[in-house]
């Protein structure tokens, strides 16, 4: 739980982080709970989130994991939020889940899967949270999460296309919640270096991809984590409705490897 920032940066905060059990959501929990927030996490799988839990409060932290489907029920997580808390300061749409697939072989169902989760489960989230705490309160940070190469990815049309989605609402929302003091941004990584990165691909992908990268090397989740972190305290008040690209300078190194030849 080391964090850059000072450690009451985020002092008398709560935070609520979908997808908070793995991952970039794991390391966004640990950072905020390092500054000092009161954390929610909440995802499907129990497990993850109480190991989350668990070592935030061995910390020294405060923690609430919340087991739920954001896809079908986020009133239990923000009612769980408000119950415990009675406010929230800091939103991190983190949930989500894709599938790498050539565009032609995504059917309709596999396509609204992934923005249901998305896009749709991350507005329904939002506005809960806005409507019951940050909008009465005058004060709140949205952050969403996009992906970095922006231009597109091969493979990945509908889950570039859902993210995409989810940087222009950020900014949709920063023009309109800005009279309630609430700020909106979007942070797009490029490829991080999760555990499901590890179980999914091979050393050779992973080789290949950080060969992409001007920097280098893959991300870490405490790459975005730490910027997040930043982007919720008083040093980011005056970011909102952008989005902020974090890869290793792979957005604006462009394609990485040759293009795929024509077919005749």
């Amino acid at each position: 739980m080391a964090s850059v920032l000072r450690p009451d940066v985020h002092e008398g905060k709560v935070a609520l982080i979908s997808g908070g059990g793995t991952g970039i959501g794991r390391a966004v929990a640990l950072d905020l709970a390092a500054g000092g927030a009161r954390v929610v996490i909440c995802g499907r799988r129990p497990e993850p989130l109480a190991a989350v839990r668990d070592e935030i409060v061995k910390a020294g932290g405060q923690c609430l994991a919340q087991v739920a489907d954001i896809r079908e029920d986020v009133t239990s997580v923000v009612d769980a939020a408000m119950t415990e808390y009675g406010r929230i300061d800091v939103l991190v749409n983190n949930a989500g889940g894709q599938f790498a697939a050539p565009a032609e072989d995504i059917s309709p169902g596999g396509w609204r899967a992934v923005h249901r989760l998305a896009v749709d489960a991350a507005w329904s989230l939002t506005r809960e949270v806005a409507v019951r705490s940050m909008i009465p309160e005058r004060t709140g940070v949205i952050v969403f999460i996009a992906f970095s190469p922006r231009r597109g990815i091969p493979g990945m049309v509908h889950a570039s296309a859902a993210r995409a989605a989810l940087e222009n609402l950020a900014a949709g929302l920063a023009l309109e919640w800005s009279r309630y003091g609430i700020r909106s941004v979007c942070v797009a990584p490029g490829t991080i270096a999760t555990e499901g990165l590890r179980e999914n691909y091979t050393d050779a992908d992973r080789q290949r991809w950080a060969q992409a990268v001007p920097l280098g090397r893959l991300g870490t989740p405490q790459d975005v984590s730490g910027l997040i972190s930043f982007l919720a305290s008083e040093g980011g008040a005056y970011v909102t409705g952008t989005t902020v690209v974090v890869d290793g300078g792979a957005d604006a190194w462009g394609a990485g490897h040759p293009v795929p030849e024509v077919e005749a």
